[in-house]
């Protein structure tokens, strides 16, 4: 069986997205389109891509595509080398697709994620797959969205049985899956919308210490353009964030994910791998649409150099 550098498990989406000419409008208002563009997304989606991108090798599971999206993930996939052949296609079910209006600074999706989870929590229909350990088994580093609860707590256990170090992201303190990664990355979006006691700097601060209680992870907590706040068994760090002139910030959390599994991958310390994955992220905020113009190895590695 042929072995690859990283394993992926969780979301991955058809995205349709739509790239405003000028700020995101008012209601009842007209916008001009600059850009039109459909793209494989999701949080897994998108890493994948940056990875490949990045000259890894990648092997991704996570949920059911539909008829209506199989036929085109399997050809970007196949077309940029990324394994996706333990992915299954239930014929009966749509697949998930979302569509996204960009602003230069904002952005609105529209999907049906509620319907897709509710569909499990009130009528037990699971449309994701059972991780399989022989896929796990043998590579360097792994990302693990913690969405699809007993099925993503496995792949995390597979990683951990097998020392495969991984990444998480946008879970709470003491969950399961938080407590066997090797880096957790929260988002503000996240701690926003989940956490809001943690929203200030000192509450950064103290979710990190919250963290350490059960987890001996590398805690990151980002927010865009700002100060990254990040730490280990309790210890509180702060990175600066360079500048950069933003075009679309799309897609910028998946690429600091991926970012951070490029970093385990070489066994990287904590602030080298930081510093790479906002690297990785300030990169994709110039380009529109990323999935189509990833950043590169080398441009990443020049960046870090000229603002280190």
């Amino acid at each position: 069986m042929k072995k690859y550098d990283i394993y992926l498990y969780g979301m991955v989406v058809k995205s349709n997205a739509f790239l405003l000419l000028n700020k995101f409008p008012e209601a009842n208002s007209y916008n001009e389109l600059k850009d039109k563009y459909t793209f494989p997304g999701g949080e897994t989606g998108m890493a994948s891509t940056i990875l490949a991108n990045l000259g890894l090798t990648v092997k991704m599971d996570g949920n059911h595509m539909g008829y209506n999206t199989e036929d085109y993930i399997k050809k970007y996939y196949n077309k940029i080398g990324v394994d996706i052949s333990s992915m299954y296609c239930d014929p009966e079910y749509e697949g998930i697709e979302d569509h996204i209006i960009i602003g230069k600074d904002t952005r609105a999706i529209f999907g049906m994620f509620g319907a897709y989870f509710r569909d499990y929590f009130e009528k037990n229909i699971i449309r994701w797959n059972i991780p399989s350990e022989e896929d796990i088994i043998g590579v360097k580093a792994a990302g693990i969205d913690p969405f699809f609860d007993k099925q993503s707590l496995m792949a995390a256990q597979y990683c951990f049985k097998n020392n495969v170090p991984f990444v998480t992201i946008d879970e709470k303190p003491n969950n399961e899956v938080c407590n066997l990664a090797s880096i957790v990355v929260v988002s503000s979006e996240y701690i926003r919308d989940w956490m809001p006691d943690y929203y200030s700097n000192e509450g950064k601060a103290n979710l990190i210490k919250k963290f350490a209680e059960t987890s001996n992870a590398l805690i990151i907590l980002t927010d865009g353009s700002d100060d990254i706040f990040f730490g280990r068994n309790g210890e509180v760090k702060t990175m600066q964030v360079k500048k950069i002139e933003t075009v679309s910030t799309l897609g910028a959390g998946d690429t600091f994910k991926a970012g951070c599994i490029y970093g385990l991958s070489q066994r990287w310390d904590d602030e080298k791998i930081i510093k790479f994955a906002s690297s990785c992220a300030a990169i994709a905020c110039t380009k529109f649409p990323l999935a189509y113009n990833p950043p590169k190895l080398d441009e990443v590695i020049k960046f870090m150099e000229l603002n280190s």
